[in-house]
């Protein structure tokens, strides 16, 4: 209830409301006594000063209502009033800080035209009242610079007040373009560190069951040598990332040179096809591959990107495809698009039953890679196989 009720009035007296809200309360303090002199004799026999100062605060304050919503409105119906009610210097309160708290108002108006609208109509009144007047035309020595010195201190407030307000919302906006590439930096640290560890430790887990049960020794060997390979590149890449994460941007551990780059800056897609299709090899599936060359004119944030989609497609055809069964990987140019196809054969037993996931983080991650740069991506299972495509705009 003090919040809803701290909110009205934070509402109300903002900018343009304590120009209003001050003027009503100004003017009917001024119009106090008239009324009351009008209560107690009634309107037949109150003064006339009396009527016309009641008349007249009521009007005004009517007018700064109106201001609310339609300042325009509201500074024409001062502009009537003064013409009306001002012709001399009888109800000199009223006229006195009528003008000051108008003049004020017509400062705070946003549109240019409604401020010269005002001060034109302001500037031909005082002339009539020149001549209108008599002897107080004198008067007008004083408007005039009380006007002028309330549009002009008011209007300077307000332009102070909207730089401000104009900073405070480009702050906001910043904060939340500082928020959102924070979201986005995590979801892409999340998704590297997903593609490159997922993907390492799966080829370590399988060659690792491989050396366990391997009847030659030399096989065993082999896989203790691929073993020591990806763990030195998985440690290399991590380094690489918690580089990148440092505010600084260097490494205490001297085993990282200063000339490395972060990982995804140093992955080409035409050298991930030769590597990757080494992997399935050494994870003993018969693999064809096929690139060419044009691919190397990609981008290399878009060459990262299918690097990266390999990787985890890799991963996905060691941990569910065909135990030695066939699959092929293909990265060629059609057209204005470069387009990746991986395919492999799919368990007889899990046929139908979907041997490799239609969701997840990994194929989620890997769509998410292609749409960022106007490309698309599809997984499915047909006849047996399991086949991914991914493609990338030029």
């Amino acid at each position: 209830m003090i919040a809803r009720l701290k909110d009205t009035l934070t509402k109300q007296f903002a900018g343009r409301g304590v120009v209003i809200w001050g003027g009503i309360a100004v003017l009917l303090a001024i119009s106090a006594s008239e009324i009351v002199t009008i209560l107690q004799d009634g309107i037949i026999e109150a003064p006339e000063k009396a009527i016309r100062g009641t008349l007249t605060g009521v009007v005004l304050c009517i007018a700064l209502v109106i201001g609310r919503r339609w300042i325009g409105a509201s500074l024409g119906i001062y502009i009537a009033a003064a013409f009306f009610f001002f012709g001399n210097g009888q109800l000199l309160f009223w006229m006195v800080l009528s003008i000051a708290v108008f003049s004020a108002l017509a400062a705070t108006a946003t549109s240019k035209h409604v401020r010269i609208w005002y001060l034109t109509f302001l500037a031909g009144w005082m002339v009539q009242f020149v001549f209108r007047s008599g002897d107080d035309a004198i008067l007008i020595l004083g408007l005039a610079p009380l006007a002028a010195l309330s549009f002009a201190l008011t209007r300077s407030i307000f332009i102070l007040r909207e730089r401000n307000a104009n900073a405070v919302k480009e702050m906001e906006e910043a904060d939340d373009r500082a928020r959102h590439a924070i979201e986005a930096e995590r979801k892409n640290i999340a998704r590297d560190l997903h593609d490159i560890v997922a993907h390492d430790i799966t080829v370590v887990a399988m060659q690792s069951k491989a050396a366990k049960f391997a009847n030659d020794g030399q096989m065993a060997l082999d896989a203790i040598d691929v073993i020591a390979k990806l763990s030195t590149e998985t440690l290399h890449d991590l380094r690489l990332m918690l580089n990148v994460l440092r505010t600084d941007g260097t490494m205490a551990d001297p085993a990282v040179s200063a000339t490395d780059k972060p990982a995804a800056t140093t992955v080409y897609a035409v050298q991930g096809v030769e590597l990757f299709s080494q992997r399935l090899r050494e994870a003993n599936f018969v693999v064809s591959s096929h690139t060419e060359e044009k691919i190397s004119d990609l981008p290399r944030s878009a060459q990262t990107a299918l690097y990266r989609v390999m990787q985890e497609a890799t991963t996905n055809v060691i941990k569910h495809a065909l135990p030695g069964g066939e699959c092929s990987i293909s990265l060629t140019a059609h057209g204005k698009e470069a387009r990746l196809k991986i395919t492999n054969q799919v368990a007889d037993s899990t046929i139908g039953k979907h041997s490799l996931p239609l969701g997840g983080s990994g194929l989620i991650g890997m769509e998410d890679r292609m749409k960022a740069f106007g490309g698309k991506f599809k997984a499915s299972e047909h006849n047996g196989h399991w086949i991914l495509t991914a493609s990338i705009p030029f």
